[in-house]
């Protein structure tokens, strides 16, 4: 019988089993998402995350619709003018009250999110309790704020006569509500900060309900409770956050969405609040300088000499954020995902998500933005029946329907910088496309060419344009893997 051979290594090596060798060779298993998140695909992820989130936004649309299409329908036409106009200019208050709650939530979301991917629930604790003391804090700075400045800030808009009284009123009472509003919004970024987007989501919808009931009633029903016009409007707008706010405040207290408001992490911790701060300063400060400079771009258009001017632009503002809907959930669910994926140490996953939120925003924006320009009387007509308004608001919504894939890229690219946490490089670029791009070439199209409220859009949707590659090069460039939150 022949001896079979052995094939000895040679002196100095150990012999290998080749089996051990594949398994030394392959590469180690992925690290997964925990929590809701836990076991599914990344496309279910990111249904998961921007499903709810665009319901949400779709009822937080809905509340100021309410308002907006309530003055549009007031009688005479002359005062439906007059009220569009005064909500035309509460509208970008609003925003600007939106804006700074938002720079909290911004910095709630990427800390939670960074805590959750690395399972640190103590971490994500500590950062609701300081996120809603940031809230509050910032609410009751935006109720004097506006209270105070209400007469002010209808000046500087350019609003006069009954449009400058009403804009007054609307605000002095809805800034009642912005204690609640603050708190409401941050308890929601910091739920979906920890992957529950559904939660919010029916808190908006009840939010939606109060307001529409309330609001109705306040201006139509019979006296003593109806017949307050503006003030009506007002006043049911600002129950609604306060119901809203009781329901957010319950839901973390109880733990329902995954984290846990604890009363004992209610006091002051400066490390925490420093995380915060760090992450969402930036993003304050990126806020205001977008909204200063759009409040310019108020007054430029009060400056092109309508009477409806301001009110056609708030209308068109109010339908195009319809297609803000599906960009602002994806870009939720690409912050998200972006955060706690880098949270996990895999940047690789983080990019992934990021592209394919991108994909689906663009997507549908632009197919929104066919339907701006196919049939934009038809929308425009669902808010308001006032001659001087359908003559303006059509025309600026035609002019938006050939931007919004650039606008969804700005959205998602730059949610998804905050949601890394490299807020800074959103601040710059924001600054840089809205005072270097933004107002000089709304006021040369608007005022200097005298294409009047139509070259203002044509100016402000060339700079959406120029946003869109900005934020788009930045997150291809591949800077935000590094940011440190």
């Amino acid at each position: 019988m022949k001896k079979s051979t052995l094939i000895t290594p040679p002196s100095g090596q150990a012999q290998v089993d080749p089996a051990a060798a594949s398994l030394a060779t392959s590469p180690p298993p992925q690290r997964e998402l925990s929590g809701r998140l836990a076991g599914l695909s990344l496309p279910r992820q990111v249904v998961a995350l921007a499903l709810w989130p665009f319901l949400e936004q779709l009822l937080n649309f809905m509340v100021g619709t309410v308002d907006v299409t309530l003055a549009g329908h007031l009688t005479p036409e002359s005062l439906a003018v007059s009220a569009s106009n005064a909500l035309g200019v509460a509208g970008y208050v609003g925003w600007l009250i939106g804006l700074l709650h938002g720079a909290v939530g911004v910095g709630s979301t990427a800390l939670i999110a960074r805590a959750i991917g690395a399972k640190h629930r103590g971490l994500a604790h500590a950062a609701v309790a300081q996120s809603l003391l940031l809230a509050l804090g910032m609410g009751l700075f935006s109720l004097i704020f506006v209270t105070l400045g209400a007469d002010a800030l209808g000046h500087l808009a350019g609003a006069k006569g009954q449009s400058l009284e009403f804009s007054s009123l609307y605000l002095r009472i809805i800034a009642l509500a912005t204690p609640a509003s603050a708190v409401l919004f941050v308890g929601a970024a910091c739920l979906r900060g920890a992957g529950d987007t559904r939660t919010p989501f029916f808190v908006m919808l009840l939010v939606n309900a109060v307001n529409t009931i309330a609001s109705v009633a306040f201006v139509y029903a019979p006296a003593p409770i109806g017949g307050h016009g503006v003030a009506g409007i007002a006043a049911g707008t600002t129950l609604a956050w306060y119901v809203g706010v009781s329901v957010i405040l319950l839901v973390l207290f109880r733990g329902w969405g995954g984290i846990r408001l604890y009363v004992h992490r209610l006091r002051p911790h400066a490390h925490t609040l420093r995380r915060i701060i760090r992450v969402g300063l930036p993003n304050l400060f990126e806020s205001l300088g977008l909204w200063s400079g759009n409040f310019v771009i108020l007054g430029i258009v009060s400056a092109t000499g309508s009477a409806a001017a301001l009110g056609a632009h708030l209308i068109a503002v109010r339908i195009e954020a319809v297609s803000y809907l599906p960009g602002f959930a994806m870009g939720i669910a690409s912050a998200t995902l972006v955060g706690q994926y880098l949270g996990l140490g895999d940047p690789h996953r983080a990019r992934q998500a990021a592209l394919l939120c991108w994909a689906i925003g663009a997507g549908f924006m632009t197919t929104l933005g066919l339907l701006f320009i196919a049939v934009p009387e038809h929308l425009v007509r669902l808010i308001t029946e006032a001659a001087p308004l359908l003559e303006l608001s059509p025309q600026l919504l035609r002019i938006t329907g050939f931007v919004q894939f650039f606008f969804a890229s700005a959205m998602v690219f730059s949610f998804t910088l905050r949601g890394a946490g490299d807020t800074r490089a959103a601040m710059v670029l924001t600054y840089f496309s809205t005072y270097v791009i933004r107002l000089p070439l709304t006021w040369f199209l608007g005022l200097y060419l005298g294409l009047g409220l139509r070259g203002v859009w044509l100016g402000l949707c060339g700079e959406l344009v120029l946003r869109g590659c900005l934020f788009a090069a930045r997150f291809f460039q591949g800077a935000w893997v590094r940011a440190q939150v």
